[in-house]
């Protein structure tokens, strides 16, 4: 137990973790978003990049930007809210991949990467299909990368 709690310490003081904690303000626009924020004021700092938009199904309304540009890939970008008059519960980025690597800009490619490695080595691996997952401070990060390079990251408030 010592040593789970000396192991702890070390990872919360290092600098990977500060920049594990501070991934989720990565990119434009991030630096003004919080996990206190009502969807007004997360449309706000976002300004005309995001449109408001309601699920038919649940009533509920979340921001989207249809072409976001995040790790040197474009994703599509939703920002989710606790129930209506909530606050920001899950930022959801998905890149749909090309079906050949090489077709691929080196930029998003170099990204990837470099998420990969700050992410460690995956949690699953299934029918090419691979998952990691990263509890930070003040959010989860989970990465799911599917086989033709399609990916989702979804930061999920704790």
């Amino acid at each position: 137990m010592r040593h789970i709690i000396i192991a702890a310490a070390i990872f919360l003081c290092s600098p990977w973790a500060s920049s594990a904690r501070a991934e989720i303000f990565d990119g434009p626009g991030f630096e003004a978003i919080n996990w206190n924020m009502h969807i007004a004021d997360a449309e706000r700092a976002l300004g005309s990049r995001v449109a408001r938009v309601r699920n038919d199904h649940t009533g509920s309304e979340y921001l989207r930007a249809a072409s976001y540009h995040y790790l040197g890939c474009t994703y599509v970008l939703l920002l989710n809210f606790d129930n209506p008059g909530g606050t920001l519960s899950e930022i959801v980025l998905t890149h749909r991949g090309d079906a050949k690597a090489e077709a691929t800009e080196k930029s998003c490619r170099d990204g990837l990467s470099a998420l990969r490695e700050k992410m460690g080595r995956p949690i699953s691996l299934d029918a090419g299909v691979r998952e990691w997952r990263l509890k930070a401070t003040t959010a989860t990060i989970t990465v799911i990368e599917g086989r033709r390079g399609d990916l989702q990251i979804r930061y999920s408030a704790k």
